[in-house]
């Protein structure tokens, strides 16, 4: 009986770490360019279960294999595009197709797909909180929102015409490998960019490719089997409450 507990609180850590995952993803629904993660789960500990007789003990025979724990696999990023929505900044910049935009924490190297640009207290190219967009010569000083962002990425002076520089993007052959999301929307690599091959739409953004619909059933779900597990805990624990009353017989 007392294998139950393991059981159960295993059970809760798991579904109140996917409850985490599916919050966060509900907290970004709006977020331009979020992609989706997806909490796994795993068995922990199998173990071959014998049957023995009810009089002779000394042959017991294998039944098969028993796990005694659900505990967390990991998350698994989606990847997959949004749709985009039509803005009024000539800041925001949507990526048509694969890759994601460079950006210089003064840490190191992230990438994104979050356009929301403004501009910082120097006049260059930024994404708040994270850090000034990359170009091929390094990060975009425009000191003006009056500006024109060709489908290359090239950006020119809106009055002038003059160009002040181009934002690259970058790409990689395998996401799920060879990038880790962190903290601010934002993903760190472990190997080096390669060239990538989407395009770029000025006043427009990425949306999130969130399922709001779909987290909402898992989230229902979720706190149901947590429920039910704390539920059953507590049971065993009036059972084991009662047996040391009782005594041994």
């Amino acid at each position: 009986m007392f294998q139950g507990f393991y059981n159960l609180t295993s059970g809760m850590l798991t579904q109140t770490r996917k409850l985490n995952v599916i919050s966060n993803n509900m907290a970004n629904v709006t977020t331009p360019g979020f992609k989706e993660d997806t909490f796994t789960q795993t068995s922990f500990q199998e173990e071959l279960m014998y049957r023995t007789g009810n009089m002779n003990k000394r042959t017991p025979e294998p039944v098969g294999n028993m796990s005694w724990k659900v505990v967390a696999g990991g998350n698994v990023t989606d990847y997959s595009d949004g749709g985009f929505s039509t803005t009024e900044s000539p800041l925001d910049v949507c990526i048509i197709g694969s890759g994601f935009f460079r950006i210089d924490t003064g840490n190191g190297m992230v990438y994104t797909r979050n356009g929301s640009f403004s501009l910082d207290d120097e006049g260059y190219l930024y994404l708040s909180g994270v850090g000034r967009v990359q170009g091929e010569n390094g990060p975009i000083q425009l000191m003006t929102d009056q500006i024109y962002i060709d489908s290359d990425g090239t950006v020119s002076d809106g009055n002038t015409g003059q160009s002040l520089g181009r934002i690259t993007l970058a790409d990689f052959t395998d996401y799920q490998t060879q990038l880790e999301k962190t903290a601010g929307n934002v993903f760190t690599a472990n190997v080096q960019p390669q060239q990538a091959q989407g395009t770029l739409r000025q006043k427009a953004l990425e949306d999130s490719n969130v399922d709001a619909i779909s987290e909402m059933t898992d989230m229902m779900t979720s706190q149901r089997a947590l429920q039910s597990a704390a539920q059953v805990l507590q049971m065993y624990d009036k059972l084991t409450a009662k047996i040391v009353e009782i005594g041994p017989a």
